[in-house]
């Protein structure tokens, strides 16, 4: 494998993590023990997580289309 395919896999899997933590926050399931964990309150790691999934799509946008 490539370092580009690599590092494509890797930002893949912190996207999906992160959404997934998204939806289930949408859904309705309480985050307050995993803003527990890294000290954050529930509202800045929502927000977080939205700037993690958007940093990803960009990194992945930006390594799919170098040549």
């Amino acid at each position: 494998m490539t370092s580009k395919l690599v590092a494509l896999r890797v930002l893949d899997a912190v996207f999906v993590a992160f959404t997934t933590v998204l939806i289930l926050w949408v859904g309705g399931l309480p985050i307050d023990w995993l803003s527990g964990i890294v000290d954050m309150a529930p509202v800045e790691f929502h927000w977080f997580s939205m700037f993690v999934v958007f940093a990803a799509l960009l990194l992945m946008h930006a390594i799919a289309n170098a040549e």
